[in-house]
């Protein structure tokens, strides 16, 4: 509720308010609904497509080649996992697409139980396309193998790769996206159209996949609570997810707008 209050008092305060998250736009739904904001933009799947939240229009997408992408889907294919593809939903179609495997099959039945995306469950050999995120389920003690086996297998022009774990479905994730993708990669589609610098950006997050964002943004800030690389690169460090961290950053941003006007 804290964090909630000052997203909408900043957002009366003429900023724009942008959710940048690893999950699609059908996935983030429930959390946009909850912060109660009629919110203009968002960026998707680590920044693989932003969206206008209003209509669930595409305004800009970075699907894989689909030539990395069959590749990538025959690795995780020949290792034995059942592969997580997800597509661009507003261009018809489902959210995600998925090739059946051998490996942690559970894991993912107990995913399309509980996900609010639509699911299509491929034959074995089917071409994937051009998804924009081609994921598998692992154990923990497996990722770090996985992720540098993705690595050493391809080219960083070719394939971004990330570990994560999904708290929301309790799922240790090995996600990979086209190389030129990340969240700051997502903001710019946007912020550059709309005339924003990057220096008038604030970025907050906690997990590796905010990375970029948090280093390239006028103002970058950690939670609490987040991972060792992410504090390393953040200008600033809040309060726990928790704690509201994130109306802590709100309320002293906000704070100093004021100070700063001649009325201030």
């Amino acid at each position: 509720a804290e964090n909630r209050s000052a997203l909408h008092r900043a957002h009366q305060a003429g900023l724009k308010i942008c959710i940048c998250t690893g999950r699609s736009l059908t996935e983030t739904r429930g959390v946009i609904a909850e912060v109660g904001l009629d919110l203009d933009w968002g960026v998707f799947a680590f920044g693989a497509i932003v969206s206008d939240i209003a209509t669930g229009r595409t305004l800009a997408a970075r699907p894989m080649l689909p030539d990395v992408a069959r590749r990538l889907v025959e690795y995780f294919q020949q290792a034995g996992y059942p592969v997580l593809m997800l597509y661009d939903a507003a261009a018809g179609g489902p959210d995600y697409r998925v090739l059946p495997g051998r490996l942690n099959v559970e894991a993912y039945h107990r995913w399309a139980e509980v996900t609010p995306a639509a699911l299509e469950w491929l034959p074995q050999g089917a071409d994937p396309g051009r998804p924009l995120r081609v994921g598998v389920i692992v154990h923990p003690e497996a990722v770090q193998t996985v992720r540098e086996g993705v690595q050493a297998a391809f080219d960083l022009e070719e394939v971004k790769c990330n570990s994560i774990f999904a708290p929301n479905y309790g799922l240790h994730v090995v996600e990979c996206f086209d190389g030129q993708v990340n969240k700051w990669f997502g903001i710019r589609q946007l912020t550059g159209p709309a005339g924003i610098e990057d220096a008038q950006v604030v970025a907050i997050g906690d997990d590796i996949n905010d990375l970029e964002m948090i280093r390239e943004a006028g103002l970058g800030a950690a939670m609490g609570n987040a991972i060792p690389p992410i504090r390393e690169v953040a200008r600033r460090i809040v309060a726990t997810n928790d704690q509201a961290g994130v109306a802590q950053l709100i309320n002293d941003l906000l704070t100093k707008a004021s100070s700063a006007t001649p009325e201030g």
